[in-house]
C-alpha cells in the first residue's frame, strides 16, 4: 500500500513538471492569462503604430536574397513605408491607403498602383504579402480568410497557416501593457522572410 502511494506521488509530481514544460513563456512579454478571443480583441484595437524593423528575404533555391531596414507608420487606413537598401533595389518610400498606393524611389521617380504588393513586385521583384502583414504584424490572422492557428499556453498566436504562407511568431514583447510580435518568420513555397522588430510603438 505504501509502495503504491509512493508511486502515485511520483507520477503526480512528474505530471506536474510535464504540464509546466508545455507552458512556454515569451521572455519579453507579460504572459498574462487570456483567452484567444480577448487577446485578439485587444490586438485588433491597435490601428495606429510606428515600427522599425530589419527584414531578410531568401528564395528556397538559395540563388537570390536581400535585406532591408523598414520603417512602418500606420495611421488607421493610411500608411507610410520607408525601405532603406531594400533587397538590393535602393531606398524607397511607399505611402497610401486601401486601393491606392504611391511609391517614390531615391532618385525621385514615382509609381502608383492599387496595392503595395504590385509596386514592390515591380520595383524589387519580390512578392511580399504586405496587406496581410497589416494583421500578422499584430499577431492576428487576416479576418474572413481560412486559417490554421496554433497558440501557446497564454493564447499568443505562435504559428499561422494562411493565404499560402506559414507564419511563425518567434517572439513577443510587451508594449503599453500589450504583448505584440517582435520576431516573425514568413514562408511560402517560393521564399522565406524573417523580420526582427527593433522598435514597436502603438497609439
Amino acid at each position: 500500500m505504501h509502495i503504491l502511494k509512493h508511486h502515485i506521488v511520483i507520477l503526480l509530481a512528474f505530471s506536474s513538471l510535464t504540464g509546466c514544460a508545455t507552458l512556454p513563456e515569451q521572455p519579453g512579454a507579460q504572459n498574462r492569462p487570456m483567452s484567444w478571443q480577448d487577446r485578439a480583441a485587444t490586438l485588433a484595437k491597435i490601428q495606429a503604430w510606428d515600427i522599425k524593423a530589419v527584414m531578410a528575404v531568401q528564395t528556397h533555391a538559395g540563388t537570390e536574397g536581400g535585406s532591408a531596414n523598414l520603417q512602418w507608420q500606420q495611421r488607421y487606413q493610411n500608411f507610410t513605408l520607408l525601405l532603406f537598401g531594400p533587397l538590393g533595389a535602393g531606398s524607397m518610400k511607399i505611402a497610401g491607403r486601401p486601393g491606392y498606393v504611391l511609391l517614390e524611389t531615391a532618385d525621385g521617380q514615382t509609381f502608383s498602383a492599387s496595392s503595395t504588393e504590385i509596386l514592390l513586385a515591380q520595383q524589387t521583384g519580390w512578392q511580399l504579402p504586405v496587406s496581410d502583414l497589416y494583421y500578422w504584424i499584430r499577431g492576428l490572422p487576416v479576418p474572413g480568410v481560412p486559417a490554421n492557428k496554433q497558440f501557446d499556453a497564454y493564447h499568443h498566436l505562435v504559428k499561422l497557416n494562411q493565404q499560402g504562407w506559414t507564419i511563425d511568431f518567434l517572439r513577443y514583447s510587451v508594449v503599453h501593457q500589450v504583448d505584440v510580435p517582435t520576431k516573425i518568420s514568413l514562408e511560402n513555397w517560393r521564399i522565406k522572410v524573417k523580420m526582427v522588430i527593433r522598435q514597436w510603438d502603438w497609439h
